[in-house]
């Protein structure tokens, strides 16, 4: 096996971090967003982790490519390119919404293939794969239609929204990741051998606290989960600070996993 070229790793890793060798956290967008969020969000972690965050085709630095609209072809081209990481170092996913149902995709086509899996998968604002999704089909709307319903959801800058040139190539990019969520189906395909973690937010109506508990049937090696105010964009602001701790804490309990 090949290790990552270094072309592969500026593609789908366009942020990573300098390379301590510790451990790599692999951060997975949430929809419409790109690797730019992460790296903004997760810089107190980098004394920690190698922070690798996941570019999508479609956006940044990757606008001129088609974006996926299948989540399951999305996880296996994840896959094929994580697959080059050939060394030892040891991984956690986290994803957001759109990002942590793929996070757990990628995941399952790993155990699938029998690749290295993560020691843990940190998820956020999304239900568990069985469950009925509540994201609105932004993909099967009017162009209007789906940028009120953004509206209403939050999560959007504001001057994308105030801009039409923006939103115009804005608005693809975020129905296409919506119609890869709507794209993974329900079937359950079983635990994976990995612990999860869940972030939910108190108000999420997309992913509310109840359901997204329905996780702990996919986890083989431990879950937990916690709860913090705020909607489905809980993540922005103060709460973004108490949120770095779980991580934090997350990662240190995984990393522990490997002397036990």
């Amino acid at each position: 096996m090949r290790t990552a070229s270094r072309l592969d790793q500026e593609l789908w890793f366009p942020y990573a971090s300098r390379p301590r060798g510790k451990m790599r956290l692999f951060t997975f967008p949430y929809a419409g967003s790109g690797a730019s969020v992460f790296h903004r969000w997760f810089l107190p972690l980098y004394d920690q982790v190698d922070l690798y965050a996941l570019q999508l085709p479609g956006r940044e630095g990757r606008s001129r490519e088609a974006p996926y609209v299948d989540l399951q072809v999305a996880a296996q081209a994840v896959a094929d390119c994580l697959e080059q990481f050939s060394d030892d170092i040891p991984c956690c996913f986290f994803g957001h919404s759109m990002g942590a149902l793929l996070a757990f995709a990628v995941a399952n086509v790993q155990q699938q293939r029998r690749q290295r899996l993560p020691l843990q998968l940190v998820l956020s604002g999304m239900v568990a794969p069985h469950l009925p999704q509540r994201v609105e089909p932004l993909h099967q709307l009017p162009a209007q239609q789906a940028i009120a319903v953004l509206q209403a959801m939050g999560g959007v800058p504001a001057v994308v929204l105030a801009e039409e040139d923006l939103m115009q190539m804005y608005l693809p990019i975020i129905q296409a990741d919506i119609a890869m969520v709507h794209s993974y189906g329900r079937a359950h395909p079983g635990p994976l051998e990995v612990g999860i973690t869940c972030l939910s937010g108190a108000q999420d109506l997309i992913a509310p606290p109840e359901p997204m508990g329905q996780w702990r049937e996919y986890a083989g090696c431990g879950f937990e989960q916690f709860v913090f105010p705020g909607g489905h964009f809980f993540l922005d602001g103060q709460v973004m600070s108490r949120v770095k701790v779980v991580l934090g804490g997350a990662l240190h309990q995984a990393a522990g996993s490997l002397v036990s």
